[in-house]
């Protein structure tokens, strides 16, 4: 990673040693202390290479994969970040990829010239239609604090299965996923070669491509030759529609491979409408499970849907894959996720359908937003029948019985669930009945999905 700091501007390339079996990935960071930023990255690999296997009690366990190359200071510095080490969070056995993410907090010290250099870069992709098979990956950051906002900015962030697959002779529509905590005007553009090595020997290879810089949409007709292609983008962030410098340059890469087909260009699988939907905003909290379901419907009645793959983040458990319904072409399976204290904030989750001709669906993302557990909350085990931390229970009793006025029901990490507490400062776990959740604002079990709108009664009662 090659990072340029001065009083306006820390510009980081990222480079991976030895890499020869790289499929794509994306880097972003965040400012967390002063002087310290907090480097994200999600990196995917060929899984059937040494160090790169994951199954679903991988993804469980939390086990940590070596990762190949490390994360380097070259210049202003000399020493070595990180291992590139990741957790994986998603694998495919059909394609043979496995993909992860880790972060890594980094203390900027200071430099007679104030420039750092960071090193990230490797050889090789698989082998391309397009391009050479080395690659570079940059990314950009400005560390001054915004005029606009009194903060350092944060950069923009996105999501992309590791693989992309196309039918030769068909017309392709590619929403680029991206979001940013500060609210910025985010565009995507091409990364290039000059003046500054984006991208090594993968710089704009999607021949008859056009990216829509502004909404961040690429349109393609798979019609120049079948094969792999590497895509390689910047996501940036800007103040105004109309400013032409970033705050920050993101670095984005994945593969598409474009397969010969006999099924029609209107066969691929669809997404009928589930809970999670491009673009929505959903919130969770620490401690509590996260638990949906996602439905897949094959293109036509003669083809099937054979997976449903998934960018995740660290934690989340995916199921094996169900029929659902009698109509014999959807399938679904069920993720579920019970994030930690420290990953409290935004997490992109997308997924896309595959059927067994290997064409894949339209990709759908969300912002997954994890909440702080407010100090009433009881957080249960993820089975929902016991106490995560039962000596914690004894003094949030108390301390709500005591209160004025007292409170004996106290909400719990499971939306179904609550806890009646006595004046001892006995709490018993109660299931709120089939079809209910446990609304805090009024204290009850309140039809699913009805807990914001009887917290409007009760404001509106109460201001009345």
């Amino acid at each position: 990673m090659m990072c340029f700091f001065s009083t306006f501007l820390l510009t980081c390339i990222l480079y991976l040693a030895e890499s020869s079996h790289f499929r794509g990935g994306i880097i972003s960071w965040k400012p967390t202390d002063n002087h310290q930023i907090e480097i994200n990255y999600r990196v995917a690999f060929r899984a059937s290479s040494a160090g790169h296997a994951c199954d679903a009690n991988t993804i469980e366990n939390g086990t940590l994969l070596p990762g190949e190359g490390s994360l380097q200071c070259v210049e202003g510095c000399s020493d070595t970040i990180t291992t590139m080490s990741y957790y994986c969070t998603d694998f495919s056995a059909t394609e043979d990829w496995t993909s992860g993410t880790n972060s890594v907090k980094y203390n900027l010290s200071a430099s007679s010239n104030n420039l750092y250099t960071f090193g990230f870069s490797s050889c090789c992709w698989i082998p391309l239609a397009e391009g050479s098979s080395d690659w570079r990956m940059r990314t950009k950051a400005n560390l001054t604090v915004r005029q606009d906002t009194g903060k350092i900015n944060s950069s923009p962030v996105s999501a992309m299965q590791p693989v992309v697959r196309f039918s030769y002779g068909c017309d392709y529509t590619l929403k680029i996923p991206v979001s940013d905590d500060d609210g910025d005007v985010v565009k995507c553009r091409w990364s290039k070669l000059t003046p500054n090595d984006e991208c090594g020997g993968v710089c704009e290879t999607l021949s008859g491509s056009y990216l829509d810089q502004s909404s961040c949409v690429l349109t393609y007709n798979a019609t120049q030759s079948t094969g792999w292609y590497a895509v390689a983008l910047q996501i940036e962030d800007f103040q105004k529609t109309t400013d032409t410098v970033p705050f920050s340059s993101v670095s984005l890469q994945f593969l598409i491979f474009v397969a010969n087909s006999n099924a029609s260009c209107t066969s691929r699988p669809i997404l009928p409408q589930n809970v999670i939907t491009d673009g929505s905003i959903l919130h969770s909290s620490a401690n509590k499970i996260f638990n949906e379901s996602i439905i897949a419907r094959s293109g036509a009645a003669t083809l099937r849907v054979t997976a449903i793959d998934t960018v995740s983040p660290i934690g989340m458990i995916k199921s094996a894959l169900f029929p659902f319904g009698t109509s014999g072409r959807e399938w679904f399976v069920t993720v579920t996720w019970t994030p930690m204290k420290s990953q409290i904030g935004t997490h992109l989750f997308c997924y896309t359908a595959v059927d067994n001709l290997g064409q894949t669906s339209d990709q759908t993302c969300a912002t997954l937003v994890v909440d702080k557990v407010p100090d009433d909350t009881v957080v249960l085990n993820q089975d929902c029948n016991a106490f995560k931390t039962p000596e914690n229970v004894h003094t949030k009793c108390i301390e709500a019985t005591t209160g004025v006025p007292p409170l004996f029901y106290l909400a719990t990490s499971c939306s179904s669930y609550f806890v009646q507490c006595n004046e001892l400062g006995t709490g018993h776990i109660t299931r709120c009945p089939p079809g209910t959740e446990w609304c805090k604002h009024v204290l009850s079990c309140v039809h699913v999905g009805s807990c914001a709108t009887e917290g409007k009664k009760e404001e509106l009662v109460e201001t009345n």
